[in-house]
Formats: structure tokens, C-alpha cells, sequence
């Protein structure tokens, strides 16, 4: 299924692609004249918010690069299995993502990733280094913060059911994205952001997720397995997952390039521009990265 958008010489198209056994909804951006001869993105976001997020970044690299936003399994328009039915972890999709490349008949691409789509990217890498030529990880969710016990107990098989799927009300959301995320989240995105969470398959997908990202031992491990070139961004006012992580990556990844930036945990949302202008020239080899 297709359709277009196009307002100026950027286009944008949106497609369904069966991959791995689950249908992903992927929007891409592309000039109007010679886009299609252009190298590919694969941009995977977080959990807590669209592929839309990606939107004004992708706009902006839309100039030198075909672009293309994924919501993962389970979430935004991505086909939503139960979790009795599909394995929502990194593992799995790494492997629906790595699938999806033949959907798209692209042989090889860049991968940008955020949060829990940064963790995708990294062990994409680390398993599919044939796919890969560039990856750009935004904050990803590698080493899983500590959680209070209040929190912790959110995950749980039976309070963490009754939170995910009825108490996680608008008001709450708005809150926690505005205080852990991005404060300068514009409230129409925001919406949005919370309506894409608002079903009770996506309710389910996200507390199988978040269960599923409580040990990131193997994540460690695959960070010296990448050969692609690699950088880091991240937000300098992190709230959600402090600074110190960053550093504490690219430790582990020690010829990785590391960029921070004056935001928080979206610098893609906070700064497009500027986060654009950082991934134009590391995508396109006018900045170093692991492997140059």
C-alpha cells in the first residue's frame, strides 16, 4: 500500500513491507528528481514516540540521501501480535529490520536509531554487518538505567499489566515525556505521540519491550563486534539517560566517534537542524568514525 505526499521537491511516501513475519509501516522521504539514486537511511525510533519523530531530520538529509523512518513491531503502524505470539526484544527486531531491506530492495543502507531503535541498530550491525555501511546511535538504550523500586515494580507480570493497559492515562504521559524527554516537545506531536501509545496491543508491546530491555549484556558485547563506521549523539541535558552513559559507550566502542549536544534525550525532536547537519556529513563520509 502507497501513498504520497509531496508539497515541495521533497516527497514523502508511505509503505506497508511484510518483514520477518509482521507487517512495518515505513515512511520515506526523497527528493522529487533523483532521489531513488541516492544512498539509503534507515531510521528506527524509540519506543515512546513514531517514526514521525524523525520527520524534520529526514527533510533535511532528504537533499543527499533517501530516507526512510520504520515504526518497529508492535508499535505506531506497525503490525501489533500479541506477545504470546511474537518475541517483542532486540533480537527480534534486529532480524525484522534486517528482513526489511529486501522488502525495500535496498542492498545496503545507513542506520540511524534512537533509544530502543539505537539498540536495534547496534546489534544490527553487530549481526548483519553486510547490511550496514553507516550507523548513527542517538542515545540507545544499551545500558538500561536503574529504575526505582516503584518503577521496577511497574514491570511486573501483574501491576505492570493493570498500569500498561489502564492507568497510563494522557495527563501522566505528557508529563514523564516533557520531564525525561524533551520539554520542547510541540503539544500536536506530543498528542500524537501518546495516541500512537493508546491501544491495548501497543500497551502490551511496549511492557513486553521494556521487560525484554532490563539486561544489556549482550548489547555490551556486540558493541566490539560493529565494523561500520560509528557515532554517537548525545543530549548533554539527558534526563532520562544521563550523559555519563554516553561517555560510558563509547568507552566500549572506543573508536566510535562521540557528539553531544545542547538538548535533552531527543536531539532529532530538540535540534533537527542541527542533528541533521551532524549526520549529513558523518553519513557521508565528510566526518570519521570507527573503522575510517
Amino acid at each position: 500500500m502507497n501513498d504520497a505526499d509531496s508539497t515541495s521537491e521533497t516527497i514523502e511516501v508511505h509503505r506497508d513491507v511484510s518483514s520477518a513475519g509482521v507487517r512495518l509501516r515505513c515512511t520515506e522521504w526523497r527528493t522529487l528528481d533523483d532521489g531513488l539514486d541516492k544512498p539509503a537511511i534507515i531510521a528506527l525510533p524509540g519506543v515512546l514516540s513514531p517514526r514521525h519523530s524523525f520527520a524534520e531530520v529526514a527533510r533535511s538529509l532528504a537533499d543527499e540521501f533517501r530516507v526512510f523512518a520504520v515504526d518497529l513491531p508492535g508499535f505506531g503502524e506497525s503490525e501489533k501480535h500479541s506477545p504470546t505470539r511474537y518475541n517483542y526484544s532486540i533480537p527480534s527486531f534486529m532480524e525484522a529490520i534486517a528482513d526489511l531491506f529486501g522488502g525495500l530492495s535496498i542492498p545496503q543502507a545507513h542506520v540511524l536509531g534512537h533509544g530502543v531503535g539505537g539498540a536495534v541498530a547496534l546489534k544490527l550491525g553487530a549481526h548483519h554487518p553486510e547490511l550496514v555501511r553507516r550507523i548513527a546511535l542517538i542515545a540507545p538504550l544499551v545500558h538500561p538505567p536503574r529504575l526505582p523500586l516503584g518503577h521496577q515494580l511497574l514491570l511486573a507480570p501483574v501491576l505492570g499489566g493493570l498500569f500498561f493497559q489502564q492507568l497510563l492515562g494522557k495527563s501522566w504521559f505528557f508529563r514523564i515525556y516533557r520531564a525525561r524527554v524533551n520539554p520542547h516537545v510541540r503539544a500536536d506531536d506530543l498528542a500524537g505521540y501518546y495516541e500512537s501509545l493508546s491501544s491495548p496491543p501497543t500497551r502490551a508491546a511496549l511492557l513486553a519491550t521494556l521487560r525484554g530491555c532490563t539486561d544489556g549484556s549482550s548489547l555490551i558485547a556486540d558493541c566490539r563486534r560493529v565494523r561500520a563506521p560509528s557515532l554517537i549523539l548525545w543530549g548533554l541535558e539527558d534526563r532520562l539517560m544521563p550523559i555519563e552513559m554516553g561517555r560510558q559507550l563509547s568507552r566500549e566502542m572506543p573508536q566510535a566517534g562521540l557528539e553531544l549536544l545542547p538538548s535533552f534525550h531527543a536531539p532529532h525532536e530538540e535540534l533537527p537542524l542541527a542533528t541533521a547537519r551532524v549526520l549529513a556529513d558523518f553519513f557521508s563520509g565528510r566526518r570519521a568514525g570507527f573503522g575510517d
